[in-house]
């Protein structure tokens, strides 16, 4: 995606205007290829506690609705949220921020992009955003919809790795 066209769907002109929670949520949510290296732009002026809040209240959002028999599901999106919220921090530098770029890339492929989940009335593929919708839609309606999350586990985080400075930041 170009920058302009980014810039655009985020609401914003430039880097310093990434602010509020529906841009954070309009970088997340948009279903095209978006570059690290341009995610790492719109962040290199947010302010971290904003930004952290942010993922706190995404990610809160994206776990209330999960079904309560995808444990599986709950865990790889809790362990994504643990990963973006222990990224962001204040004085960020040019490398914390390429890699909290990177883990949101990773991120956004596996949740908006990929079609890793399937609903099992239709046999439709779908990404995992759109499945969540179709679970809080059936919710609202009071219909029933069946979501294969299997390929989204599989292809979720094994694990992360921490670095020494973090672990002495917690203890």
């Amino acid at each position: 995606m170009e920058r302009d066209r980014l810039f655009e769907k985020l609401d914003i002109e430039s880097p310093e205007e990434f602010k509020f929670y529906e841009n954070f949520d309009a970088l997340i949510e948009d279903e095209e290829h978006i570059e690290e290296e341009l995610i790492k732009e719109v962040l290199s002026f947010a302010d971290a506690d904003l930004l952290s809040d942010h993922i706190d209240s995404f990610f809160e959002s994206f776990l209330s609705n999960i079904p309560d028999d995808e444990t599986e599901l709950y865990i790889i999106v809790e362990s994504f949220k643990r990963n973006l919220s222990a990224l962001v921090f204040e004085g960020m530098n040019d490398e914390d921020l390429s890699e909290l770029a990177k883990d949101i890339y990773k991120f956004r492929n596996w949740y908006a992009i990929e079609h890793n989940a399937k609903d099992d009335g239709n046999g439709k593929e779908l990404s995992v955003r759109d499945a969540r919708y179709e679970i809080a839609a059936a919710k609202l309606l009071g219909d029933e919809v069946y979501i294969d999350f299997g390929r989204a586990i599989i292809s979720g985080p094994d694990s992360y790795g921490i670095k020494v400075s973090d672990l002495a930041a917690i203890e």
